[in-house]
């Protein structure tokens, strides 16, 4: 998402303002190049904290894109209290910052696993159907916490007027991923670009949602 707003910003000569929250500056520095870092307004801090402590009162913004979230899902069995706080805590934050900073809109970056499962695989799932989550189970901690930041997101647009659009993503692919990715798709890329075969530990039946 930064990369393509810095693009814009060099092809389209938009001059955009981005800025960036970041916990791990050494993480960003393994991403980025130093020309995109440039380009990048970057504030140290974390989604969870106050966003007065870790930037100035007079920053203006315009549009929010909230995408921080734990995705792993080891994560989410070994550690689902951070999991749940993370997105509870860590939305309300920034749908607080929205409201404060008067944002003309936010995009909140849910999943597809907010709608659950159901009893007939061949349902075709559309915006209108939400199905079954355990909540009983560790793993549910994940897709129920997103269940909850989006009511949380029409709970502000209701309360406070905060303009939001959500977006449901699949797991998502495409340049920018990590190289200690290790899902079925960078898995193929790693195979194709060494020359090596790609080996199927199943008979290769399943199916799985992509966004590029």
């Amino acid at each position: 998402l930064a990369r393509s707003l810095i693009y814009f910003n060099v092809k389209k000569n938009l001059n955009i303002n981005i800025y960036g929250v970041v916990r791990n500056i050494d993480k960003l520095n393994s991403i980025y190049n130093e020309e995109e870092i440039r380009s990048l307004h970057i504030l140290c801090g974390d989604v969870l904290q106050d966003f007065n402590e870790y930037m100035d009162e007079k920053i203006k913004l315009d549009y929010i894109f909230h995408a921080a979230s734990i995705t792993s899902s080891r994560t989410m069995i070994t550690q689902p209290i951070k999991t749940i706080i993370t997105s509870v805590d860590g939305t309300n934050n920034i749908l607080r910052m929205a409201h404060e900073k008067e944002a003309k809109s936010v995009v909140y970056i849910s999943s597809m696993e907010m709608y659950g499962t159901f009893n007939n695989s061949d349902t075709e799932i559309t915006e209108d159907k939400i199905g079954y989550i355990n909540p009983l189970k560790v793993r549910s901690n994940y897709p129920e916490s997103k269940r909850l930041c989006e009511n949380m997101c029409v709970a502000y647009m209701r309360e406070y007027g905060v303009k939001v659009k959500i977006a449901r993503l699949a797991q998502t692919f495409g340049a920018g991923i990590l190289p200690g990715e290790n899902r079925v798709f960078a898995q193929f890329a790693k195979s194709v670009i060494s020359g090596r075969d790609i080996v199927l530990h199943t008979r290769g039946l399943s199916e799985g949602n992509y966004c590029y």
